[in-house]
């Protein structure tokens, strides 16, 4: 449940192709972490970099996704080949394809200097509380950049457990996921265009494939 929850975040906060660099950092607490996670996002690509164990690349006009495993110095590829009997089994085992709704909760908090509203969707078992800031600069702009997050291919498997991040009303501050006792909190740090190597998106050359998971059954 904890992989679940943080796969479900990480493709929640972090999800049109983007024409500038853009950061963002968050700060991720529960589901066994603690520390902050960076995404970077170039022209169609994204690199998330999850608490100095895992980075996670996503080529969304390839259809390609990459896990680096730093401590093995490993790599695991999956392509939409790859992928594609494990998404339609998932898919196929959802009761519904519709996202969950938003619902406005009325209530209004202050998350850092933005004053956020409040709004949940509940996703079967696993229900998310989203602090949303309307007047966050360029939050729009910021979220349909994040959405190379979404096409990727695994990422596709959570398209209608959770609202499409680039539909959001506001920035998301803040998010709460809880599902079977686990919660995890993510805290957005900073979000702004910068420079980045194009290096990073890249497998590290000192870096071995490792052995993929077993070709999900029909």
């Amino acid at each position: 449940m904890k992989s679940v929850l943080l796969f479900l975040a990480g493709a929640s906060l972090a999800s049109a192709l983007a024409r500038a660099d853009l950061t963002v950092v968050q700060r991720v607490d529960g589901g066994g972490q603690s520390g902050e996670q960076t995404i970077h996002v170039q022209n169609g690509r994204a690199r998330c970099d999850i608490g100095g164990v895992v980075s996670v690349i996503v080529d969304k006009e390839a259809g390609t996704t990459t896990t680096l495993v730093h401590a093995q110095k490993g790599y695991l590829a999956l392509t939409p080949d790859r992928t594609k009997a494990m998404l339609e089994k998932m898919q196929k085992a959802r009761a519904s394809q519709e996202p969950p709704k938003l619902v406005d909760m009325g209530k209004k908090e202050k998350i850092g200097e933005y004053d956020c509203e409040i709004f949940t969707a509940e996703m079967g078992a696993v229900k998310v509380t989203y602090w949303l800031a309307k007047d966050y600069p360029d939050f729009q702009k910021i979220l349909t950049e994040l959405d190379v997050l979404d096409g990727a291919p695994l990422a596709a498997a959570n398209n209608g457990l959770a609202p499409r991040t680039r539909d959001l009303p506001g920035m998301p501050m803040k998010m709460l996921m809880e599902a079977a006792g686990q919660k995890v909190t993510i805290t957005l740090v900073s979000a702004k265009e910068e420079p980045a190597d194009p290096a990073i998106y890249a497998i590290p050359k000192s870096y071995k494939e490792l052995p993929g998971p077993p070709a999900a059954a029909k």
